[in-house]
C-alpha cells in the first residue's frame, strides 16, 4: 500500500496540469504535517495487526465507562499508528 504522502502526490500531479515538473512529495508532505498540525491524523482504514496488539496492551480494560474506553482506544490507536505503518 502506498504511504499517505505517496498518494497525496499522485492526486496533486494528477490535478496539476501545469508544462513544468513540481516536487510533488514536498508538497504532500507539507498538506500532511499541516493535517497534523490541525490536530489530524491520516491513519489506514485498516489496523495494522501490530498496531492491534499494541492498543490491546495498552488500554486499562474493565476499569473504564463503555464512552471513556472508546475514547482512549480511539485516542491510543490513532496517536500510536504512523509508530506502526510507517
Amino acid at each position: 500500500m502506498p504511504s499517505i504522502v505517496e498518494t497525496i502526490a499522485q492526486s496533486i500531479k494528477r490535478a496539476d496540469r501545469t508544462l513544468f515538473n513540481e516536487n510533488y512529495v514536498k508538497q504532500a508532505e507539507a498538506v500532511v504535517e499541516g493535517l497534523r498540525r490541525a490536530g489530524y491524523e491520516v491513519v489506514p482504514l485498516r489496523p495494522p495487526e501490530t498496531l492491534v496488539e499494541y492498543a490491546v496492551e495498552n488500554i486499562p480494560f474493565g476499569r473504564l465507562r463503555p464512552s471513556d474506553l472508546i475514547r482512549t482506544l480511539y485516542t491510543t490507536m490513532v496517536s500510536n499508528c504512523r509508530r506502526f505503518t510507517g
